[in-house]
């Protein structure tokens, strides 16, 4: 279920403070509780300088939240898990608590966004905020992706045929059972590794020593070395005066030619220290992603509140007195409460409302007689 922020007018000739309005408008509606939503009083500036913010606002807002449920997408996605929108609240000493919760009991947070700077300040101070955590967090889920592909191909190959896989243990344990040191390198011979299909298997022991015409080729030095359900592999010591004709050679008989070089090829330990790298690099993101997120979100609903503030000005007037409260409710529970608000404040209405924010042309997601901001918990609301 999505929240609510309305702003509504303070009375007072019926309360005396705002706690006494709050109850008052509880007691009113039949459908939910509000919760009151704390607005600090903002440096006002002028009337045009509040209806430039008015727009800027409702442009930061989409671009924040956007951001917020970005970050909460990816953090999801890293760390495996759908319960991840959680914050961490201004002088909470890391303590987490639920989105949900944070917003209902909202307080600003007067040392990193003081109230005596100007609106605009505000917005920018919010605006560079997310954007550095944005993009720090998008540098780290590429490096962390890239890894993750790294891993990803190494494991396809390990898992797939004599075509592809690595070859350096097959290769290693070949020899050492031949007590031999390695594949023969020298000045004027190499040893060339080839994945010979098995329905062509009988066809390269019969042709490897002439194949494509070639004549140095070393006769009976094609050994098995081993094989599986698709492939057999072979070696063969060729001179290198000739290897490039015997590459194009077993190429058009369609053999699979694979490179060998035990510099390159990644062992077991090498393996799982990468496994171990990826897994740190992981938990260090799931850190930085939830961090950024806490930071986001929480900027999202201090925009809120400088939202509320902005638009109450305008449409209450000056000084600025009203009462601004949260609540949560599904659409049935939304539609009586709006139909009970609107009884209440019925002398706020304009001709018309209940108009989309482009047919109404104003900044508000829609008109009501009162000022009304709608908030998600998580982006499955």
């Amino acid at each position: 279920m999505p929240f609510f922020i309305v702003s509504v007018p303070f009375n007072a000739d019926v309360n005396s403070n705002v706690s006494d309005q709050i109850k008052y408008v509880q007691k009113q509606l039949s459908s939910c509780s509000p919760a009151p939503f704390e607005v600090p009083a903002l440096k006002v500036g002028t009337l045009d300088s509040l209806m430039e913010c008015s727009d800027d606002l409702f442009k930061i807002d989409s671009t924040v939240e956007a951001v917020s449920f970005k970050m909460l997408s990816a953090l999801e996605e890293v760390s495996g898990t759908n319960d991840c929108a959680f914050v961490v609240p201004a002088g909470g000493q890391q303590r987490q608590e639920a989105t949900s919760e944070y917003l209902c009991n909202f307080r600003w947070n007067e040392a990193q966004y003081p109230i005596n700077k100007p609106v605009k300040q505000l917005l920018q101070s919010i605006g560079e905020q997310v954007t550095k955590g944005e993009e720090n967090i998008r540098t780290r889920l590429a490096d962390y992706n890239e890894m993750r592909t790294k891993r990803a191909n190494i494991n396809k190959k390990k898992e797939g045929s004599l075509g592809v896989k690595p070859l350096g243990a097959i290769v290693k344990q070949f020899y050492a059972s031949h007590n031999e040191d390695g594949p023969i390198e020298s000045e004027y011979m190499t040893t060339v590794f080839v994945a010979v299909p098995l329905q062509l298997e009988k066809q390269w022991l019969k042709t490897y020593a002439t194949l494509g015409g070639c004549e140095l080729v070393v006769p009976d030095s094609s050994k098995l070395l081993s094989k599986d359900a698709e492939y057999a592999l072979y070696n063969v010591i060729v001179f290198r005066k000739i290897v490039d004709q015997f590459k194009h050679a077993c190429r058009e008989n369609k053999y699979v030619l694979r490179d060998y070089n035990a510099a390159e090829e990644m062992t077991d330990a090498e393996l799982a220290e990468l496994e171990d790298q990826l897994e740190q690099k992981k938990n260090h993101l799931i850190r930085w992603i939830r961090n950024a997120f806490s930071e986001c979100y929480t900027a999202w609903i201090h925009l809120k509140a400088i939202r509320i503030f902005v638009e109450s000005i305008l449409k209450y007037g000056l000084p600025p007195k009203f009462v601004a409260m949260t609540f949560r409710a599904t659409a049935k529970q939304e539609k009586d409460v709006r139909k009970q608000l609107a009884s209440m404040y019925a002398s706020l209405a304009p001709k018309k409302f209940g108009m989309e924010e482009d047919e109404a042309g104003g900044a508000l997601e829609q008109q009501y007689p009162y000022v009304s901001l709608q908030v998600r918990a998580s982006h499955k609301e």
